[in-house]
């Protein structure tokens, strides 16, 4: 009614309604009949839709039949049968996917058709159950029956989808063939049910009642759907499947009927020449389903053709009266024009405004980014030019990830929010021309002006059966970046003009504002809480010292003080040199440092003074604590007390390299000393020696004086060496009676050394022999000694070893209590 006070003079009005009332009488008409013609068109071109959701029906039919058929026969042992059935799975699933994505876009274009929604459910479920029963034919755990009927259910499925699709009225010729493929499908999915119950009777060599019962239903079945198609048929369908169809071959395939239904020995058939024969029959059936679908095709573009000229020859008079009426308003429009745009523009700045209002009163009472973003748009919602509104969050999302995830889209429920998520994952692809990507690069707001020729929207093939005319989107921003886009739709052709431009704008600035301060007060929260995290931590158990920039402590807390035991006034303001040993030199040092400002931390062990002077050795780890522009402000160091650690470790070295009886080095460390000794005797050309000592008779001492009695006997020996040899020789024992003095420089030429190892040796032995009483009992053992020299490093460790061992023995041979030389 507002906009009738354009009209302020009635005596005008007057004479605009004498000329104009017949011509929109005419127009009314006119219109009446293009809409008509357009409605009966677009549901004649639904019969297109209805014929392709049929034939994908019809291609997944197939494929199961194949697979059923297959998996009937399926053994294990048959390798041929095993491939083709692993390939026919592929297809089927392949066929599948294909089904469901058309199927989607099918009940898209054809709305009414909403009972296909019930359809993919109904055979997503079936097929989520397909791979267990495929699971049970692979292990040969389900019989042929139940294998029959469970992929039957699918077929059986797909034929109903096919028979409820609606018909449409204005297309009865359609309807008709429409029905007859699917009696016709009917029949050829009841005659493939009947080849594979037939194949699986061959194949087994008899038939049981109820094989034979499920026969002869699946036959009457059979007869029932091709009775319907003949009775259905025209006369040129009916004369192509009399040709197509044998009649030798019938006659071939009436003949097995009846043998089984006789009960008669079918073994006159073998099973590759009834597959031969079932598999001809079927072929036969594809063709003719071929044909049929062609004719309807046919009929479809006959009808199709005759609605689009009757909806030209309608719009054409449309048009005529239109350009009558246009010519009658044409005076008019320069008139009202200028007051029309103006007073519209009025009117819709005064709705915005009255939206902004609304909104303003909301942005303060949340408190949160998702109700704010979820309110934003049922506000929105409310305003009679909005169609829908939608946020797009992309501000926790990576960069490279295209994937539209749920949460990261604010929209009020219902059938537009659904089609966006479905279409949105479409149209979002990294530098694709889509509105989304153009707002979120060039950081500026984005204005659809018209939907007629912009197709950048998820919404632009939906957009007339929406009502959506016109779109804006708007960057939502967050201290200068981009943190989501806000998207609007109008059912007004360019309703986001200038100045309604300029008023959204500031709704999303206020947004912006809004969404800035969510973020101090999260920040201003993590920092209250991370300063109570920081505090109770630098007070736990651990040592810790914080210094500024220049390394002085500036804080320290009570554990660093009681392992140092230093108090804090000890040590504020000081720098941690004064807790430096000299267990590390000062490379050591300078290696902390270039590891401090490289990677802005450091980690090992240090040994530090304690304020008693003792050393302590602590795993430590330092970190660089910087400031926003990257700057070094303070050093934190962590540090561990490992004494015990260290203190534990020394005692398993000592016991993993010293005999536990008489506390000489054991075999592994004189391996390692006789390493060292090579390397000496080389670089200063010297000669080294090596003396095996072996007791005479110590098993005799054990058997017949004890063990303990043989280990004083051992720990003797062990005293009784260390007197004779050096201080910087090495006596160590490797076996029970077994001992070995390395001797590193006995000489310098093996004259020398062996005049000189030769004396040593006589000395041991004349002491051992002159140990005479063990613990009051009688001393019955006597050494024999074997002696090897070394001055190069051509002989291994092991081998120097083996060779006074090897003159050790030759001592035993000698009479025992006696040296030799290798």
């Amino acid at each position: 009614m507002g906009r009738l006070r354009v009209f302020k003079n009635t005596l005008f009005l007057k004479i605009i309604m004498i000329f104009t009332l017949p011509a929109l009488g005419i127009l009314y008409f006119s219109t009446v009949l293009v809409l008509d013609k357009i409605k009966l068109l677009d549901e004649i071109y639904k019969t297109n839709y209805n014929l392709q959701y049929m034939k994908m029906s019809e291609t997944l039919i197939y494929s199961i039949q194949k697979e059923r058929g297959l998996s009937i026969l399926y053994d294990a042992k048959h390798e041929g049968i095993t491939l083709e059935l692993e390939k026919q799975k592929k297809t089927s699933d392949l066929d599948f996917n294909n089904y469901l994505k058309n199927a989607n876009t099918y009940i898209l274009d054809v709305p009414e058709q909403k009972e296909i929604f019930t359809v993919i459910k109904e055979l997503q479920k079936k097929f989520h159950e397909l791979d267990e029963i495929r699971a049970e034919v692979k292990n040969l755990a389900m019989n042929k029956m139940d294998i029959l009927s469970k992929y039957s259910d699918i077929n059986n499925i797909l034929l109903e989808s096919i028979s409820s699709i609606k018909s449409i009225k204005s297309a009865s010729n359609f309807n008709e063939e429409f029905i007859n493929i699917y009696h016709f499908l009917v029949y050829k999915e009841s005659f493939v049910m009947e080849s594979a119950l037939i194949s699986f009777i061959i194949n087994e060599g008899k038939v049981d009642n109820k094989v034979k019962n499920e026969l002869i239903k699946i036959q009457s079945y059979q007869l029932e759907s091709f009775n319907n198609f003949i009775k259905n048929s025209s006369m040129d369908i009916f004369n192509k499947y009399n040709e197509i169809i044998p009649k030798e071959l019938t006659n071939k395939i009436d003949k097995i009927r009846l043998n089984i239904e006789n009960n008669i020995n079918n073994n006159s058939i073998s099973l590759d020449q009834w597959l031969q024969i079932s598999t001809q029959r079927i072929e036969d059936l594809d063709e003719i389903c071929s044909i049929i679908i062609a004719n309807l095709e046919k009929t479809t573009k006959d009808i199709q053709k005759t609605a689009f000229i009757d909806q030209n020859v309608s719009l054409l008079f449309l048009f005529i009266c239109f350009v009558t009426f246009i010519s009658l308003l044409f005076v008019l429009k320069n008139i009202i024009f200028k007051q029309q745009i103006s007073f519209d523009k009025l009117e819709k700045q005064k709705k915005v405004y009255e939206l902004l209002n609304d909104t303003n009163k909301y942005l303060l009472k949340n408190n949160t980014k998702e109700n704010l973003y979820s309110q934003i748009h049922q506000i929105i919602s409310k305003h009679p030019s909005m169609v829908f509104s939608f946020i797009y969050d992309i501000e926790n999302k990576d960069e490279n990830d295209d994937v539209v995830k749920k949460d990261e889209v604010y929209a009020q429920e219902g059938v537009l929010k659904d089609l966006l998520l479905m279409r949105l994952d479409e149209s979002r692809q990294l530098n694709s021309d889509n509105l989304i990507n153009k707002v979120i690069s060039s950081k500026s707001n984005v204005i659809i002006e018209s939907f007629e020729d912009n197709n950048i929207s998820v919404f632009f093939k939906y957009s007339k059966q929406f009502g959506i005319k016109s779109a804006a989107a708007f960057p939502i921003k967050k201290f200068a970046e981009v943190v989501s886009v806000f998207v609007i739709y109008s059912n007004e052709n360019k309703f986001f003009d200038y100045e309604g431009e300029v008023l959204f704008d500031k709704l999303v600035s206020d947004l912006s504002h809004i969404l800035e301060k969510f973020d101090y007060e999260k920040n201003r929260l993590n920092q209250e809480k991370e300063l109570k995290i920081t505090s109770f931590a630098f007070e736990s158990s651990e040592p810790m010292i914080i210094t500024d920039e220049l390394g002085k402590i500036i804080k320290v807390n009570h554990a660093f003080c009681n392992v140092m035991g230093y108090s804090r006034s000890d040590i504020i303001g000081k720098n941690p040199r004064i807790f430096k040993s000299n267990h590390q030199d000062k490379e050591f040092g300078n290696q902390l440092w270039n590891d401090l400002r490289k990677n802005g931390f450091w980690s090992g062990e240090v040994y530090n003074r304690k304020f008693n002077g003792e050393i302590i050795p602590l795993r430590t780890t330092i970190t660089a604590i910087k400031n926003q522009d990257n700057v070094i402000t303070h050093f934190l160091g962590q540090y561990i007390d490992i004494s015990e650690q260290k203190d534990k470790e020394k005692v398993l070295e000592y016991q993993a390299t010293h005999d536990n009886l008489t506390g000489l080095p054991n075999r592994l460390l004189l391996l390692d000393r006789i390493e060292h000794a090579i390397t000496k005797v080389v670089r200063h050309q010297i000669v080294g020696g090596l003396i095996f000592i072996d007791l005479d008779n110590f098993k005799e001492v054990n058997d017949t004086l004890g063990h303990d009695v043989g280990d004083s006997l051992l720990v003797m020996v062990s005293k009784t060496i260390h007197k004779v040899i050096r201080d910087e020789d090495t006596l160590a024992r490797i076996g029970g009676d077994e001992f070995i003095i390395l001797l590193d420089n006995i000489g310098n030429n093996k004259e020398n050394a062996k005049i000189n190892i030769l004396n040593l040796a006589e000395k041991i032995k004349d002491s051992l022999n002159a140990i005479t009483h063990i613990d009051g009992h009688e001393n019955v053992s006597t050494p024999s000694i074997g002696i090897t020299l070394f001055n190069d490093s051509s002989v291994s460790v092991r081998n120097i070893i083996k060779q006074a061992d090897t003159a050790m023995y030759v001592a035993k041979k000698q009479g025992k209590n006696s040296i030799e030389f290798f």
